[in-house]
Parts: C-alpha cells; structure tokens; sequence
C-alpha cells in the first residue's frame, strides 16, 4: 500500500461513544462475598461492545479495530483488544499503565507510513498515568501513536509493535472514568488533604483504597501523613461491595501495629475515600478479623472561609454582606496607608495589607497604628495560612517568605522559582497546599505545591510543583474555590481579555463567562461564592452564567486565607 494519510475517520472512532450507551450488560449486585485473586466488580459499571478483527483486513483497519476493543477493555478485562495482537504482544502488552484522552472535535490523522506500520496522530486533551494521576493537556498537544504489524501464520494483519496503555476519546473516558479524591492527613493530624485521581469507575472502590495505602504523589508527600502504618497492603487485592451497599476492606496484618488513636483516623481516611456511588457503609477488617473499634474520627475537611468578602472602599477595610458594606470596627483608619490587598487569618487575625508597593503591615486597630512586617520592593498580595503564617514574596533567591505576627521572618526557598517571576501565591484553607502563578522564559504557568514545615508549624521549604491549567496562555492572581479547584484570572483559547477560570487540581480547565475590565478576583466555598472586580472599581457575583453587579467603588476583593 502506497505511503498516504487517511483524514475522516472522526466518526469512526467517535462511534465509541455510542457503544458505551448501548452495549451494556447487567452485574450481578448479591450473594456471598469471596475471596479471590482479582478485580470485584461493582454494581452500575457499563459495558460497551467490541469487535474481534474481520478476516482479511488490511493493517490500518486492523489498528482502527484495534482502537475500538481497546477502549471497551475495561469490560472484558482486553480480551477482544488482544485478538488484534501478534502473539509475543499479547503478553507484553500493559493497557493499565496508562490513558491518553484524546478530543473529537479536532483532526484525527492515520497515515499508512510502511507497508507494516500505521501511525496515529492525536490531539491530547489529557493523560492519566498507572495511578491515576491526571495531566491537562497543553494547548495543541498531539500525541503519536505508532503501530507496527506482521502476518500471523494464516496470513493475517496482527499488531507486533505498540506503546503501553490505551486511547480514549474524551466524551468516552469521561463516562468511565471518575475522579476520586484520596485522603490523607494534616501535619497536626486535624484535617483532611485530598488528592484527586482518576480510576475506572467500575472496581473504582478497589483502585482508590490500593492508591490510598500507597500514600500520595512526590509532590504533595513530604507535606501531609497518614494514619496507615508502613506495609499497610490489602489482605485480598480488592474492595468488596455487597448488595446493601457494604463496601469490605481487608487489611493486611501490618495494620495490626496501629495505636487506637491511629486506626480511628485511618478508618476516616477510608470512610471519606469511599464515598462512591452505592457504598453505604465500610467495613474494616484485619486479615478477616474485624477491626471493630475505635469509630471513625471526626475530621474537618474543606473548611470555609468563617467570615464575609473584605474589600477596600472609601479608604475603609469594609465587608460585605449581600450587597451591602459594613466598615470592619476592629481595623482603625487607612489613611495615608495607600493600602492595598487586605488578607486575614482564618479567624479573622492576623489582619493584614500592603501599605504601597513595597511594605506588608499589620492592619491598624481603633488603638493601634499599622505595624510594620516586611518591607521589600514589589510585594506581592499577601496570603495567610492557617497556623498564622503570612505568605508575599518574590525574594530575591527564587522563593518566597513567611512572617509572622511577632516579626519573625522565614526565607523560603523553592529552586524551581529561580529565573522566574511570581504574580501571586494563596495557600490552602488547610495550611498544607500553595498555589503559585508565575511567568518565565516557558511563558505562564499555574502550580500546586506542598508546604513542607517542621514540629513547630514553621514553614521550611516547597516541595515539587504540580503544574495545573495547561490550557491557560495567561494568568495573573490564583485563589482557592474549595479543596480540589482553583480560581485563577487570565486568559485562555482565543480570548482578548482575562477573566474568571476554573482550574482542578486534577481536571480540565474550564472558563466562565467573559466580563469586560476584569482586574480581580476573589473566591469563598464553590461555585456560589465567585467574584469579579473589574477597573472601574464595580464587583460582580457569577449567578448562573452571568455576573452580577453587587457592588460598586470598590476594589481588592479578598476573602480570608
């Protein structure tokens, strides 16, 4: 065959998603709960169909088949996909090392490039490694995707050569996939810290309880713990559910060195990681013993700012309630301040701002003038985290610093800011996570890292950065919407001018409706605490797609953290 690209087959391979709606087969959801060496299937998975290779078909059809079976193999364990191998690949191949999400609303590219090879040239919405840890795609990524074949002993087209993993297309990965937030622990042991992943969501019981024991990714790990002790493995390498929605999970014998204290949190960890659709209840065992007490501890998880949007107005710190603003009685007069980028502890205190470009000061009280922090040029807006740090930078060494209170002052660190320069920083409502937007020679960039502290809660160092919202080609201020999402203004696409993002840790970017002179954002718990300063000093609240005017004459939006 004759070296030639195939454009086109879109529909084919869209085809996909039909098959998912249609073939599905029903599970059975009772009986007596076994042990065995595999994956349990769970109630509600779906099944799509797939088509073993037809007799004599040529090797760009084969790769197409291919394709198909591929991303219905979650159902049949892969067993029609490797009908479409060459006997030696049938074994080597792994489609559990990862996913490549590909979009259907762009070019989809086969070119026969030899007699006996294919190639595949895909736009990437995403990856998801063996873990389950999602990567966005950047803007215009593609993947090459190359598969070599030979003849079998009757003749036919089998694929010999082939990366590990499977393609999916976006609409088809998203209906079997989900993302399952892992749980795993503050330093001072009172909070949860989640890390999003995503797993099939049949057996998805099974592979979030293996990823939690695991313990979380390099990026997040030096900052959070666990209650699970070292070795801590399943007894039985799956997460039983049975028909009353009782989810089993059996624990090796390591678990067993667990203090009480220890296996009331590690029974939060699983109790708040399984909370999936049709599990009621989990059941801890220990090597089939029951591990019948403690109970559960009672964690906070995702707390909520505790008080209303502060914003500047008539050189007042004011917040607001509804649409109406209120001066806050425990700040005393700004005048002569210049002040900017108020910022308050959990509980209100620390209160802070920059006074000018170049000075961050204890906000003044009725009684009490301003008092001095930091003085440093081009502060950035100041961040508070929930032990009482107050996060600004840039410092000059490529990091940040964190001050307190009583003017201590901590340098920290963080190498791959070097060459870099910082826009904004916020960190978690859990003290455990920093969110950083900064600009280098790669362009903008969006990260999560994790703070790394020591026993007494001083921050020490940032760990790696997770890089988030690929598909931004800007970004100037980033907040916290909840545990798992971001806000971050800039731009993304096409668009002339920034607005409002909704950036997951673990997801694809998504944006909200545009609004003209958008220059701040500000951000409560979810989607209904969303607002929008814009330069002529008007504040807008997002109310279904739109954004509503709910203030005017003020400016830098910010809610506590």
């Amino acid at each position: 065959m004759s070296a030639r690209p195939v454009r086109g087959v879109r529909a084919l391979l869209a085809a996909l998603v039909v098959l998912v709606l249609a073939g599905c087969a029903g599970l059975p959801t009772s009986g007596p709960v076994g042990q065995g060496d595999g994956a349990v299937d769970e109630p509600g998975s779906i099944f799509p169909l797939a088509f073993g290779p037809p007799i004599g078909a040529e090797p760009q059809a084969i790769v197409q088949g291919f394709l198909a079976a591929g991303a219905a193999g979650l159902g049949d364990n892969y067993a029609v996909a490797r009908q479409f191998l060459a006997r030696e690949s049938r074994t080597s191949w792994q489609p559990t090392e990862g996913v490549v999400v590909y979009s259907t609303a762009a070019s989809i590219d086969f070119e026969q490039v030899t007699e006996t090879q294919v190639s595949v040239t895909l736009p990437v919405v995403a990856t998801v490694d063996a873990d389950g840890r999602y990567t966005e795609g950047f803007p215009g990524a593609q993947q090459d995707a190359v598969f070599d074949l030979v003849r079998d002993s009757t003749g036919e087209w089998r694929i010999s050569g082939l990366d590990d993993g499977v393609l999916l297309s976006e609409p088809f990965f998203y209906s079997v996939y989900g993302a399952t937030p892992l749980y795993f622990l503050t330093p001072t042991r009172d909070l949860l810290v989640p890390e999003v992943r995503w797993f099939p969501r049949r057996n998805a019981a099974t592979y979030a309880v293996r990823a939690l024991l695991a313990g979380p990714s390099p990026w997040l790990r030096d900052a959070v713990t666990t209650a699970f002790p070292d070795g801590t493995r399943l007894a039985v390498e799956s997460v039983p559910i049975d028909s009353e929605g009782n989810a089993m999970v059996d624990l090796n014998a390591a678990v067993a060195s667990a203090n009480t204290e220890d296996r009331a949190l590690l029974k939060a960890q699983l109790v708040q990681v399984l909370q999936l659709k049709g599990i009621r209840a989990v059941n801890v065992t220990i090597a089939g013993v029951p591990m019948v007490e403690p109970p559960a501890a009672t964690l906070l998880r995702d707390p909520a700012p505790a008080d209303g949007l502060q914003v500047l107005s008539d050189g007042l710190l004011q917040k607001l309630t509804g649409s109406t603003l209120t001066p806050i009685e425990t700040v005393g007069s700004l005048a002569n301040l210049d002040p900017r980028s108020p910022a308050a502890g959990v509980d209100g205190s620390p209160q802070v701002l920059l006074s000018g470009p170049g000075q961050l000061v204890l906000a003044p009280t009725p009684g009490q003038p301003a008092q001095p922090l930091l003085a440093r040029t081009g502060l950035l807006a100041p961040s508070v985290d929930r032990l009482g740090w107050v996060w600004s930078g840039p410092a000059p060494s490529g990091g940040l610093w964190a001050v307190r209170s009583d003017g201590t002052v901590v340098d920290v660190a963080v190498d791959w800011l070097e060459g870099r320069i910082v826009r904004s920083v916020r960190v978690s409502r859990d003290g455990t996570r920093m969110a950083v937007v900064s600009t280098g020679l790669d362009g903008p960039a969006v990260d999560v890292v994790g703070i790394v502290r020591d026993e007494s809660g001083t921050p020490q160092r940032l760990g790696e950065q997770l890089r988030v919202g690929a598909r931004m080609v800007d970004a100037t201020q980033v907040v916290w919407v909840d545990e798992e999402n971001l806000a971050v203004l800039g731009t993304s696409g096409t668009m002339t001018g920034p607005t409002m993002h909704l950036v997951p840790i673990a997801g694809e970017t998504r944006a909200l409706p545009a609004l003209e002179g958008a220059t701040s954002i500000a951000a409560g718990k979810g989607e209904r605490a969303l607002y929008l300063g814009s330069s002529d000093g008007s504040l807008f609240t997002l109310q279904g797609n739109s954004w509503i005017r709910v203030a005017t004459g003020v400016t830098d939006p910010a809610f506590q953290g």
